[in-house]
């Protein structure tokens, strides 16, 4: 009964503070000890209130019942994280100026609520917080940005020879194939052989019209496709043979396919070729500096980890 009553604590947004007594020993129950401070079952839950809201209406049953043991023990460990930082950032003796504080403050409220204080504050007591206690969060946020910042993101060093190697390794992943931008118009479909001699009739008139200049191809009767990239050898073999000889502005059709028949007109054609290095080194920066960044971090963590005493406990919360 009380792990149905916690997962109903989960699903209802219940603080530790706020769940029938009944509750209180399970949510006040250790869910990680960090150097003598206790992460407890209701900080983790309070934690991933948001994500679990998104589980609960996506997902039901064991699926349900899986993702959300996952994702408690996703943020209990990034919680663990968390306090290992604040309890090196005591150690050493570190100090946030007030000011520094205040800025942060302003900027959350200036980002998530438009500097709109009255939204603010509902949110306070929608999440059943008070400033005191939401101010010390985000002391405690800023407080793990700087010192991440310190020893992580400070000792990322990505050259231009990382850039350059990285690309060489990878170069067949930034091959791409031959594309074509395409505009399409689906004309009605046939009833008959008769309609359907009569319709492609109609559809080569207006080819032959669009061809001479004397109708936008965006003027012509029927059913008009926004422009769409398509790699040509995903197109229909009937459209891709149509498009071969094309040349940007060209149209070509009446294509038949299915019940419908459709004229093409070829916007862009793009040849296969293999992205330049200029042009995929912004990207390929970004995703060296991510996995540098994660690299460093758990060198880092697990530095803290066998610096301080840490120990888990697991709980069948949701079964």
């Amino acid at each position: 009964m009380k792990r149905l009553l916690l997962l109903l604590a989960l699903i209802c947004g219940w603080t530790a503070h706020a769940v029938p007594a009944q509750t209180g020993m399970l949510l006040d129950s250790y869910a990680a000890l960090v150097n003598g401070k206790v992460i407890t079952v209701g900080d983790v839950l309070a934690a991933m209130q948001r994500t679990q809201e998104k589980l609960v209406a996506r997902y039901d049953g064991a699926e349900l019942r899986q993702r959300l043991t996952e994702e408690y023990r996703v943020v209990r460990d990034r919680l663990v994280e968390a306090e290992l930082i604040l309890q090196e950032f005591a150690a050493q003796g570190g100090v946030l100026p007030d000011r520094a504080i205040e800025d942060h403050i302003n900027s959350v409220i200036h980002e998530q609520f438009n500097n709109d204080r009255a939204a603010f504050l509902r949110a306070l007591t929608a999440d059943r917080l008070t400033f005191n206690e939401w101010r010390k969060q985000m002391k405690d946020q800023l407080i793990v940005q700087y010192m991440r910042g310190q020893e992580v993101t400070a000792k990322i060093l990505i050259t231009p020879l990382d850039l350059q190697q990285a690309y060489d390794r990878h170069r067949e992943s930034y091959a791409r194939p031959e594309r074509v931008r395409l505009r399409t118009l689906v004309l009605p479909a046939r009833a008959d052989t008769e309609a359907e001699a009569t319709a492609l009739d109609q559809a080569q008139a207006l080819r032959q019209q669009i061809a001479e200049g004397d109708l936008a191809f965006d003027a012509a009767p029927g059913t008009l496709a926004d422009p769409e990239w398509f790699e040509i050898a995903a197109l229909n073999a009937a459209i891709r043979n149509a498009v071969a000889p094309l040349h940007p502005g060209d149209v070509a059709g009446p294509i038949e396919l299915a019940d419908s028949l459709y004229l093409v007109e070829l916007l862009e054609r793009e040849k296969a070729h293999v992205l330049p290095f200029a042009d995929a080194a912004t990207g390929l920066e970004r995703e060296l500096r991510q996995a540098e960044f994660e690299r460093l971090n758990r060198i880092w963590i697990d530095s803290l980890r066998s610096k301080y005493f840490v120990q888990l406990f697991t709980h069948d919360l949701f079964d």
